[in-house]
């Protein structure tokens, strides 16, 4: 059974995990939480980033990471999610890149397990859903008290020296989430889907015994 997570765009998670390595521009990351099944109904954000390269440049928006979770051998094959997004002009060519990661339960020792390219342009100056649906992305086993990493971003195949922006939007209050299309742009909950159940890691350390108590004299 796939598992929602919903990107939360006001609280910031307690661990700083160091991001991949295919993003060249970093300056506008943002971190925060990623919640399982239900939104924090905490409100909404936007992240943007001018691009001044004179290369095609992957940028990094967000970085979203979930509590520590149980342990599983996870489905990201059919992995997809819904963000809205703009650009302010179409030179820029800005299309959603997503990156999934894994981490120990400190934000230690990332490992990159897939990521996913979408395939369909920002609309010039209009904010517009933008549906990203994965293929071919392997399974990935996560061991008890790992945490989720799933970094969102840009990327931009123009190559010129103009300012130019690229914007996506994250939203956790409405009672609708985004649909699976590209035309939405109802301010609806943005989301992330993976293709198995994910549950926050359970169980506490075993409780200490102790022996008989005796009282000498």
């Amino acid at each position: 059974m796939a598992t929602r997570f919903y990107p939360d765009p006001t609280f910031s998670p307690d661990v700083s995990p160091t991001v991949d390595g295919i993003w060249d521009e970093v300056a506008s990351l943002i971190r925060r939480k990623l919640t399982i099944d239900s939104p924090l109904s905490a409100g909404s954000s936007v992240t943007s980033d001018t691009d001044t390269f004179a290369s095609v440049t992957y940028f990094l928006l967000y970085q979203f990471v979930s509590e520590p979770l149980d342990s599983i051998s996870a489905t990201f094959a059919v992995s997809k999610a819904a963000f809205r997004c703009k650009e302010s002009g179409a030179k820029l060519d800005a299309v959603t890149h997503i990156v999934f990661r894994k981490c120990d339960g400190d934000g230690n020792s990332p490992v990159t397990i897939a990521s996913i390219t979408d395939d369909t342009e920002y609309d010039d100056g209009d904010v517009v859903n933008r549906f990203v649906g994965a293929a071919n992305l392997a399974d990935q086993a996560l061991s008890q008290g790992d945490r989720l990493i799933v970094e969102v971003g840009f990327y931009s195949s123009a190559t010129k020296s103009t300012s130019l922006v690229g914007s996506i939007y994250v939203r956790d209050n409405s009672g609708t989430d985004l649909p699976e299309n590209d035309t939405e742009t109802a301010a609806y909950n943005s989301w992330i889907e993976t293709g198995d159940t994910f549950t926050e890691a359970s169980g506490e350390p075993a409780a200490i015994k102790l022996g008989p108590m005796f009282t000498f004299a």
